[in-house]
């Protein structure tokens, strides 16, 4: 069977040749479906550049944003399937109660929109057993200890205060320039502080045999080169109970080795629609 991108499906016929013309079929058709779309967009730039001309640009840089997106097929976030956050809800039952904490703005941290959809993964995999790489200053791991049962199990992990060595390379410069900055968790409430076990080490050091199949919910989101998002993944996935649902934040073209690393998974990641947050449940 075969699946178009609007949910279509098309019955193959019982012969092989009948299977592998319809697969050609429908590639020709997506071929000629794209040059359609070019010769339309190719006019309307003629007449805006005519009709509108300072509207150009506008739609010249959404069209470079949009192929910045799939340009490397490695690190295409469109290959990914997509969820939207409505499909994250119950279908019955009583309505969820979620608390948030809004903080200031701080750079390199969840957005609102990726917040409420971490905390609707949270409340599907009914946590109560949350593990976290890279605490940074704390605001993803106060989101997830408000709207966890009093007695839940929380832990996160990053690098000691002011690490300039790491037992993996960091090849991207704001994860180095994170990773030597203090205040680490440092905007986590004093109340909240008591519950949440805070790990100071290096994930490429950390042992899992004690949290193995015992955590509900992982958030990976550490330093974003491929060894780390690896390590992470695979570590967390391995302290995954089955049913249990990892997350990653930075799934985006802006940072291609979180995107490459998913992609060439055996976890079967899904994206949630407006936000780079990626997820997948452990069957």
């Amino acid at each position: 069977m075969i699946q178009n991108l609007t949910g279509d499906k098309y019955i193959t016929m019982g012969s092989a040749e009948n299977r592998v013309a319809k697969v050609k079929w429908y590639k020709l058709k997506i071929k000629l479906n794209s040059l359609a779309k070019a010769a339309r967009l190719g006019l309307r730039l003629l007449k805006i550049s005519v009709s509108n001309p300072q509207r150009l640009s506008h739609v010249l840089g959404s069209a470079l944003a949009a192929s910045d997106e799939v340009v490397d097929s490695s690190c295409d976030v469109l290959r990914l399937p997509q969820v939207q956050l409505n499909d994250l809800l119950p279908e019955a039952g009583d309505p969820w109660t979620i608390k948030l904490d809004l903080f200031p703005r701080s750079y390199a941290s969840i957005s609102l929109l990726e917040t409420l959809g971490l905390l609707l993964l949270l409340k599907r995999a009914k946590a109560g057993n949350v593990f976290e790489f890279g605490t940074y200053k704390g605001i993803s791991i106060t989101q997830f200890a408000l709207n966890l049962p009093f007695e839940s199990r929380i832990f996160t992990l990053d690098l000691p205060e002011g690490t300039n060595e790491t037992q993996l390379d960091l090849t991207d410069a704001d994860d180095a320039r994170i990773a030597q900055q203090d205040g680490k968790g440092s905007l986590v409430p004093q109340d909240l502080r008591p519950r949440i076990t805070f790990i100071k080490q290096d994930s490429a050091c950390l042992d899992v045999s004690t949290y193995s199949g015992k955590m509900d919910f992982i958030f990976v989101d550490g330093a974003h080169n491929y060894d780390y998002v690896k390590n992470d993944s695979d570590k967390g996935w391995q302290m995954l109970r089955r049913g249990g649902i990892m997350a990653w934040h930075d799934c985006r073209h802006q940072d291609p080795d979180v995107v490459r690393f998913l992609l060439e998974s055996p976890y079967k990641p899904s994206l949630l629609l407006g936000t780079s947050v990626a997820f997948a449940q452990k069957p």
